[in-house]
């Protein structure tokens, strides 16, 4: 059994101060921990979850993450930048290089060893024609995949028309679009108290982002694009039944099939902390749509495999959400 974790984040620290008035920089306390700045946001972990510079070390040395994973017994890691590093709300001259640079940073990171990592390519959204530019470059650069918030570049979301060309090409790419949302509150600077902009809003997005793909017609006029919803896909497997009502009843609907026709579409990650809600996503999206995923190194972290082995499922169902379906997936 191969065991493939398709979520983890990087820092490259060639891209560290890259990106103008908004840093980004890491910001070690008298305390010991680190904070990241990105322009006036900065995060805030506490306890387990809060950030040394030690526990820094595997999101800049591949070499230090590549033991982490000899020591744990997984065979090959997923990698993305950070969410806080998109900067889809900053200005063309600053995003537009700063993916550029990011995904330069992913793929050297990966070239460590490329037997036991692997990246999604990130974007300069809302700007189409340079992201298209980036898919292309990417592709060329060893991606595995391409990594976009859930929505809410700079006032696009995923549902909107001018990102079609985008789709098309990422489409003939043949790279699924794993999912992962950003901490609204750095675009609108509102306050965030226990950091529920992760906690909870990163489920609201994921479930709007679902709710744009379908009911947006994305999949209608893309039906080869894949994509992976992060941290268990957010409200969707409960509430599957409220969205397919919305399709019969609300105004502007595009979709031309009930919900549950797109299932092949969408590929859901197990980072579910309640064993019965891991049951239940099972259930809802069967094993050949699930992926092992666990935020590796950050915050909410837990093992993964652990997460899958509670389950006892039969061998051929652990197979494929351990590895097999990243396997098919990203083509690894």
């Amino acid at each position: 059994m191969k065991r493939i974790d398709i979520h983890a984040h990087v820092l490259p620290l060639e891209v560290m101060g890259k990106a103008g008035k908004y840093g980004p920089e890491l910001i070690v306390g008298d305390d010991g921990f680190t904070s990241l700045r990105v322009g006036e946001y900065r995060s805030r972990s506490g306890g387990s979850g809060g950030f040394t510079e030690e526990r820094h070390k595997p999101m800049h040395h591949a070499d230090v993450r590549i033991a982490e994973l000899d020591a744990l017994g997984i065979d090959k890691m997923g990698v993305t930048i950070s969410p806080l590093f998109y900067l889809y709300w900053a200005e063309d001259e600053i995003r537009v290089p700063f993916a550029a640079a990011q995904n330069d940073g992913l793929a050297d990171y990966c070239a460590e060893d490329t037997s036991r990592l692997f990246w999604s390519a990130t974007l300069p959204l809302p700007n189409v024609e340079a992201s298209i530019a980036e898919v292309r470059r990417a592709v060329a650069l060893g991606a595995k995949g391409i990594n976009i918030g859930t929505g809410d570049f700079d006032g696009v979301d995923l549902d909107d028309k001018r990102l079609w060309p985008l789709y098309e090409e990422i489409e003939r790419s043949g790279l699924p679009i794993l999912l992962h949302p950003y901490p609204l509150v750095m675009a609108d600077g509102a306050e965030d108290r226990y950091n529920l902009s992760w906690i909870v809003g990163y489920n609201y997005q994921e479930t709007v982002a679902f709710a744009h793909l379908i009911l947006g017609g994305v999949f209608d006029d893309f039906p080869q694009l894949r994509v992976v919803i992060t941290h268990g896909g957010g409200a969707v497997p409960y509430q599957i039944g409220r969205i397919e009502e919305a399709r019969k009843t609300q105004p502007g609907v595009r979709a031309l099939k009930p919900v549950e026709e797109y299932r092949d579409n969408v590929y859901y990650e197990l980072l579910l902390h309640d064993l019965r809600s891991r049951r239940f996503l099972v259930d809802f999206a069967g094993s050949d749509r699930l992926l092992v995923g666990d935020n590796f190194g950050g915050w909410d972290e837990s093992n993964g495999f652990e997460m899958l082995e509670e389950l006892g499922l039969p061998e051929k169902d652990r197979d494929l959400i351990a590895g097999g379906n990243a396997i098919r997936l990203f083509k690894l």
